[in-house]
């Protein structure tokens, strides 16, 4: 599945309603949870934790970042929750976009 190319002028309708912002961030931070469990799991298994090292991490990244953009979407104040972002890619990332 594709992502929608990236649009210059806001969406019709925008800006969001909070509360589906906030069902938004709730959902990211379940599936953060989800996937992180998940890698526990693999990762209590020495054969699989041995061979899918690189993989297991990836797993844990992704819970990072959806807990992160999770917590920007719910903030009060956006910038400064980009700002606090810990994973260096993803808030430069989000800085950027922040400054279109």
């Amino acid at each position: 599945m594709s992502l929608p190319a990236p649009r210059n002028e806001p969406p019709p309708g925008a800006p969001h309603a909070p509360a589906l912002l906030a069902g938004i961030a709730e959902r990211m931070a379940a599936l953060a949870e989800d996937a992180e469990q998940f890698g526990v799991v693999l990762c209590c298994d020495a054969d699989v934790a041995s061979r899918y090292l690189v993989q297991l991490q990836q797993i844990d990244r992704l819970a990072q970042s959806l807990r992160e953009m999770a917590a920007v979407l719910y903030a009060d104040d956006p910038k400064a929750a980009v700002s606090a972002i810990r994973l260096g890619d993803l808030r430069i990332l989000l800085e950027k976009i922040c400054a279109i």
